[in-house]
């Protein structure tokens, strides 16, 4: 009986994250003139960074080209949220560029999901580099070079990729 319970769940979870990865839609006649315009398109920038994680890399390029995009004018123009960007980070994604992307989606949803911590630059960062290595886990070999960098990032336990992160920082 738990094996039908958790074969039941799984074939849920993962449709809805199907689901939920071919209903995204870019917002039409975006306009971005004032913070409260920002923020009023928050909900789709969560949506586009989900949509963005959870498609192949080699799936409907045009749309991620498009999604890509918005994302980053958003995250690029948005007064509500402040991302510092170091070598260490840009670093990680010389190989795979689309990684950026990733990580600066990862920061921004946690921004976006726990607004009285979006300044700690710790917690951030972990959620920039969680996202990076979903996406770089789930696209190896199928659009995502192999990146000795993050393979050792991956094998990292929790504790190890917070210390890993503060050394980086500081």
């Amino acid at each position: 009986m738990k094996n039908i319970k958790f074969i039941a769940i799984t074939i849920f979870v993962l449709t809805t994250q199907m689901l939920i990865a071919q209903d995204f839609e870019i917002p039409q006649n975006i306009k971005l003139d004032q913070e409260s315009d920002y923020i009023k398109y928050e909900k789709d920038v969560l949506k586009a960074i989900n949509w963005l994680e959870n498609t192949s890399v080699e799936e409907h390029v045009t749309k991620r080209e498009h999604t890509r995009a918005f994302v980053m004018k958003w995250i690029m123009d948005t007064p509500t949220i402040t991302i510092g960007l170091q070598a260490f980070q840009i670093d990680l994604t010389e190989k795979n560029p689309e990684l950026l992307t990733s990580f600066l989606g990862g920061w921004t949803k946690f921004a976006i999901e726990n607004p009285s911590e979006k300044e700690d630059v710790i917690k951030s960062n972990i959620a920039g580099f969680k996202s990076l290595m979903k996406v770089y886990s789930a696209n190896k070999g199928k659009g995502i070079k192999k990146d000795n960098k993050i393979e050792k990032l991956i094998k990292l336990s929790p504790e190890e990729l917070n210390a890993w992160v503060r050394k980086e920082v500081e």
